[in-house]
């Protein structure tokens, strides 16, 4: 996989690029449920400090006490969670140029997991928070 990452929205108005990825995963909180409107969220996490917009400016939400989520203002496309005291920034994967470089590994918040969605892949399940 390349070094550098590179993505956008739906309707190219928020652009990025991004440093190396530290890890990627699957999401199955209700948060992230609700704000996709999917049944899980693949994110990738990039160094914070990493991330620059090279056209527009997403548009941010706190979301809880902890954290926000950045997305176009335009079309609504969500592009990023940011937990306030992290130095990470969790890229939504499916906005990346080329998704199909990066796999995610592991599965958090499983306990909130859809009972009709089964992914057959062998990465590691977490019913909450990832281990660190």
């Amino acid at each position: 996989m390349a070094k550098e990452l590179t993505g956008g929205c739906l309707c190219g108005a928020v652009r990025y690029r991004a440093g190396a990825m530290i890890r990627a995963g699957y999401c199955h909180c209700r948060m992230c449920q609700k704000s996709s409107g999917a049944p899980v969220v693949a994110w990738v996490v990039v160094p914070r400090e990493s991330v620059a917009f090279t056209q527009g400016t997403p548009v941010e939400y706190r979301s809880s006490a902890k954290a926000s989520r950045l997305f176009c203002g335009t079309c609504g496309s969500p592009l990023f969670f940011r937990e306030h005291e992290s130095q990470e920034l969790d890229i939504n994967l499916a906005t990346l140029d080329e998704p199909e470089r990066v796999v995610p590994s592991y599965h958090i918040f499983t306990a909130s997991q859809q009972p009709w969605l089964h992914i057959t892949d062998e990465a590691p399940r977490f019913p909450e928070e990832r281990p660190t």
